[in-house]
């Protein structure tokens, strides 16, 4: 295992790690240097999935038409049907399993993931039909998640695949009718009353406080910690600039984390958006997190003929935060959102350019190839940050925490 020198960190046993976060960073920690990630065979998928159902389907049932789902950067996916009778009628459900690997590029909790998914499932929000769910690994060989099979395609039939959807593209047809409900999804997600369920795998951050950016700051730089193969100035300078600025939290919503062109379905005929999908990274936070993560110039496109940048592909920023006010009543307040497309930037720096080739490196992972080939992507957001945080006006807070959590650089032991 290695670890850098960049402050601040986050150990281990800092309250500021959430605990289903901290297992799913543990996890990984325990398997470096003992177990390497083998290609799983579809028979032993299949003997693991009958065992695991067999506890929670009434009856007789049977899986059949087993196969493994291309896509995805961070989990293994396979497709099953699920023959079965409920309430007496016999029924026929595609599904979809999605397991954790042993090493992610961002380790993540497939409990927290259920339980957003069933909330947001209550919603106009078209999310997969949860099934069940697991973080015990004994059950199914590793964490793992099975939901509804929903067809759809992520990007446009005549434009070329692309890893993990990154840099997908709509065309003038679909952008506008998209667009719309890209817009409407995220603003209804934001305004949903998570209060009242019940999340046991989330701790609860307070508005008025930091709670929430901390766990998050306190998350990502134990990644790093845990998987940069040496300190980088950039990466210093930025996690000092992010515990310095912290924003307080005013209002508290559920935060996909993961926004973007490339992680919904919809049926290309009629532009109709089927499913949000990729929820792994899901938390309580700061609806400008995910304001932010769909402005990334990564994941954007820029107009050739007028110049105009599209947002995740879809539209411009402009129009982004015009028809989010609208839509979901909450402002948009662009201190925040600087501060946060800095921290998303630091996010993808650590997911691309630490955690993934260090997984590549340690066999950690069934996408050594895409891992090594992403993490060029992180060296393009290390040199937006240098403009972002590198220069004399990024030394001036985006606002100043009013309550006691730990300041400036270095979050609790």
């Amino acid at each position: 295992m290695s670890t850098t020198t960049d402050a601040p960190t986050a150990d281990a046993g800092s309250p500021h790690l959430e605990p289903k976060v901290r297992e799913a960073l543990d996890r990984k920690r325990a398997h470096r240097g003992v177990d390497v990630q083998e290609p799983i065979e579809l028979d032993v998928i299949s003997e693991r999935l009958n065992a695991f159902l067999a506890s929670r389907v009434e009856g007789d049932f049977a899986i059949t038409d087993l196969g493994r789902l291309p896509g995805g950067a961070s989990k293994e996916q396979f497709v099953f049907t699920l023959d079965r009778t409920v309430d007496g009628e016999a029924r026929s459900d595609r599904m979809v399993l999605r397991m954790d690997p042993l090493g992610s590029p961002v380790e993540s909790s497939r409990s927290r993931e259920a339980e957003v998914l069933a909330i947001v499932g209550t919603s106009s929000v078209p999310v997969p039909v949860l099934y069940w769910s697991t973080d015990d690994a004994s059950e199914l060989g590793a964490p793992a998640l099975i939901s509804e099979f929903i067809t759809g395609v992520s990007g446009p039939s005549d434009t070329p695949a692309t890893a993990s959807g990154l840099g997908v593209t709509y065309g003038s047809r679909l952008r506008p009718i998209l667009a719309e409900q890209y817009v409407r999804h995220l603003a209804t997600l934001h305004t949903i009353d998570w209060a009242s369920h019940d999340l046991t795998a989330f701790e609860r951050p307070r508005p008025g406080t930091t709670d929430a950016i901390d766990w998050r700051l306190a998350s990502t730089d134990r990644a790093w910690d845990d998987d940069a193969f040496q300190p980088h100035p950039t990466v210093t300078l930025t996690r000092q600039w992010l515990w310095r600025n912290r924003p307080v939290l005013d209002t508290v919503s559920i935060v996909h984390g993961d926004y973007r062109n490339g992680n919904f379905l919809f049926d290309e005929a009629s532009g109709q958006m089927t499913a949000v999908l990729d929820w792994e990274l899901t938390y309580l936070g700061d609806r400008h997190h995910d304001l932010a993560y769909a402005m990334m110039a990564g994941w954007g496109e820029t107009d050739a003929e007028t110049g105009d940048f599209y947002c995740s592909a879809l539209l411009t920023r402009k129009d982004l935060i015009e028809q989010y006010e609208a839509l979901s009543g909450l402002s948009v307040d662009e201190e925040r959102l600087r501060y946060y497309l800095v921290l998303n930037m630091y996010w993808a720096v650590v997911a691309l350019s630490a955690s993934l080739p260090r997984n590549a490196e340690e066999r950690l992972t069934h996408l050594e190839v895409m891992g090594n080939f992403l993490s060029g992507l992180g060296v393009y957001y290390i040199d937006l940050l240098n403009d972002m945080v590198g220069t004399p006006d990024a030394a001036t807070p985006a606002t100043t925490p009013t309550d006691a959590t730990p300041d400036a650089t270095t979050p609790e032991a």
